[in-house]
């Protein structure tokens, strides 16, 4: 596993492998394999869930210990999100959209490594990944 963290690393700096890349908005894409894997193999990286709070607590669930930072409100998060800013933030939505424009958000906001789950939840879900409730 931890190969395969290195190769996501790396992947990032180097934006050649499949899997990962980097994005006009200054943040990588994964897809949910190699996020699954970088969880892993790390425990500093923080998950960020950016749908609306019924969804993060809904019958999908949320990624197991992602933080919920729904995205109509995430600029008023973002001293709250502060102590995060040099660590592995990965992102996600319910699909791309949304997530894609938080992890954008995030970069312009001076995050260094922000992640984007490609797919977002409903890609992690289709991929096999289980999620957990909040109730």
């Amino acid at each position: 596993m931890r190969k395969i963290l290195l190769v996501a690393l790396l992947a990032i700096a180097a934006c050649k492998t499949v899997g990962v890349s980097m994005t006009r908005g200054g943040y990588a894409e994964v897809s949910p394999q190699i996020a699954n894997e970088m969880m892993l193999d790390s425990r500093q990286v923080v998950i960020l869930d950016v749908r609306p709070p019924s969804a993060y607590r809904g019958t999908h669930g949320h990624i197991a210990g992602a933080v919920s930072a729904p995205f109509e409100s995430i600029e008023r998060q973002l001293p709250e999100l502060l102590p995060y800013q040099n660590q592995t933030v990965l992102v996600y939505g319910d699909t791309d959209t949304d997530g894609a424009l938080a992890a954008r958000l995030l970069a312009i906001a001076g995050f260094r490594n922000v992640v984007h789950v490609s797919g977002g939840l409903k890609g992690w879900i289709a991929s096999g990944y289980r999620t957990v409730n909040a109730h």
